[in-house]
């Protein structure tokens, strides 16, 4: 028993060290997010109240039966009428209706086309939700990256700033330096305490960012992945943006479900008719032991000749919401066109824009290999270190940045042309 306790608690240290903890992956983190995020409770939701309208509007179509009765306890005294006397009486009636329409003047066809659209425009918007989502996961999930590597980078440039600032005092106290080179050397490593104070309130915040959008804290994250797969070239992309974008694709759905509601509106102008049958039961109603039972087999027509303007109303209304839906259509197509080449002349520019960063970064880090060499042998002065360092610290930084950016640029463009 004591050799499984001792075997237990190891197997759990084990379970529970940081070098145990799955890695996470981008993919990883936009999963968490898309099963967490309220967002899309709150899309999942509309679709499922659209679908829901779609079911009502198309119940227009078919059948409807209902059934109704009354019961009540009473007197009833016909006052000697066909020699009858006063009696307790227990009046009761049932009905039954069935009915079904035969025309509407379109008001239900409009109607099931409205919620169809519907439908489709609540599909649009989740899918334009999930790519926001997405992206927004890139980006904090690269914020989380570039926040840990520049607070690592700037915490070593302290080290080293600080290490110069202390050999540069020993060396002026024993005169083999000015007092310039002291403070050049405190004003870096001021400096670089700054940036690092400064890195570590973007990590606090990317963190925060992260954990909101995952529900998830940013552990044993792993380096940011190639671009997810993109079109070929600009006009490839245009073209899957007119295609698919979840923003064009929920205004085309919005105009369609505008142009439905005009004509459910205008159909207001026509009548109603429908096949009706009826089944009627009554007892006790008018006389003591009162028995009629009746049923009935017609047409019923309802049409409004006069509404006080109401109905022309409508009808105003509805082709006014129509008009705006498709102003609304084309200014998304201007707006998609102009988003599509701007997202992807960022994707470009970002990606080229990371290799020269890291061309940048491994050059400075070079470079002050090299001058740490001939400061040491006194060949050039303890300014070009203190600026060596500091150039490579912040092309580090950047070139960690630039992976952010050109991850989130490709997210961008995703989001507009679609998934």
């Amino acid at each position: 028993m004591i050799g499984w306790r001792v075997t237990t608690s190891a197997l759990a240290l084990v379970l529970t060290s940081p070098g145990f903890a799955s890695a996470t992956t981008l993919d990883d983190a936009i999963a968490a997010a898309l099963n967490y995020a309220p967002e899309i409770a709150a899309v999942d939701a509309q679709g499922d109240a659209a679908a829901g309208r779609l079911t009502q509007a198309q119940s227009g179509r078919l059948p409807t039966a209902s059934i109704g009765g009354t019961i009540g306890y009473g007197r009833l005294d016909p006052k000697n009428f066909f020699g009858l006397g006063a009696a307790n009486v227990t009046p009761r009636a049932a009905q039954a209706i069935i009915e079904q329409p035969l025309f509407a003047g379109g008001r239900i066809t409009a109607g099931i086309e409205q919620a169809e659209a519907g439908v489709a425009s609540a599909d649009a918007a989740k899918s334009a939700v999930r790519s926001q989502i997405e992206m927004a996961v890139a980006e904090a999930y690269g914020a989380v990256l570039a926040a840990d590597a520049t607070v690592r980078l700037y915490g070593e440039l302290v080290a080293q700033t600080e290490e110069i600032e202390r050999s540069a005092r020993e060396r002026f106290r024993t005169g083999e330096t000015p007092s310039t080179d002291v403070a050049q050397a405190a004003s870096r490593a001021a400096e670089a305490r700054a940036g690092l104070a400064r890195a570590e309130g973007m990590r606090v915040s990317a963190e925060a960012r992260y954990r909101n959008l995952t529900g998830q804290d940013p552990i044993d994250l792993q380096p940011l992945p190639p671009n997810p797969a993109l079109p070929d070239g600009l006009d490839d992309a245009l073209t899957t943006a007119k295609d698919n974008s979840p923003i064009l694709r929920q205004a085309e759905a919005d105009l369609r479900a505008a142009e439905a509601a005009a004509r459910s509106a205008r159909a207001s102008w026509f009548p109603a008719i429908s096949a009706y049958a009826e089944a009627g039961s009554v007892r006790d109603q008018f006389f003591p032991d009162y028995r009629a039972d009746s049923a009935t087999v017609g047409i019923r027509g309802r049409w409004e000749l006069f509404s006080g303007g109401r109905t022309s109303g409508k009808v105003t209304e509805a082709e006014s919401q129509q008009r705006a839906a498709d102003a609304r259509l084309r200014a998304a197509r201007m707006a998609l066109e102009e988003g599509v080449l701007a997202a992807w002349q960022n994707v470009r520019t970002t990606e080229l824009v990371e290799i020269a960063s890291k061309e940048q970064a491994a050059a400075a880090n070079e470079a002050l290999t090299s001058v740490r060499h001939e400061v040491r042998v006194g060949m050039k002065p303890q300014i070009d270190l203190l600026d060596a360092e500091r150039e490579a610290t912040v092309a580090a930084a950047a070139a960690a940045q630039a992976a952010t950016d050109r991850i989130v640029a490709a997210y961008r463009l995703i989001s507009l042309i679609g998934p």
